[in-house]
């Protein structure tokens, strides 16, 4: 049995999952800390229907702090697993005294 061919239009509302999106570019312009000359650095931000760019960047500001204080948290959780009490070895070293013949000259 064949399948069904989708037009065009019917393919492009297919994958339109975020309708309420708009999609803006911002750039942020930065001195060089090497060269002194001005960057320019941009990204495209999705904001919400009733969302301008300044909460935008709040909103993604506060994510990346939560996630650092996340990986933060989990990072002091696995440094205390991985510090066991070492027992303490005692390093006993055995020689063997030998008798060395007298060197006759």
């Amino acid at each position: 049995m064949a399948k069904k061919q989708l037009s065009f239009a019917e393919k492009a509302t297919k994958h339109k999952t975020q309708k309420d999106l708009k999609t803006v570019q911002y750039v942020k312009s930065e001195r060089s800390d090497k060269t002194g000359s001005w960057r320019f650095n941009e990204k495209f931000i999705q904001l919400a229907s009733n969302e301008n760019i300044d909460q935008a960047l709040d909103r993604m500001k506060k994510e990346v702090k939560a996630l650092a204080e996340e990986m933060a948290y989990i990072e002091d959780n696995t440094s205390k697993v991985d510090e066991k009490p070492k027992e303490k070895v005692k390093e006993v070293i055995k020689t063997k005294e030998t008798e060395q013949p007298a060197q006759e000259a």
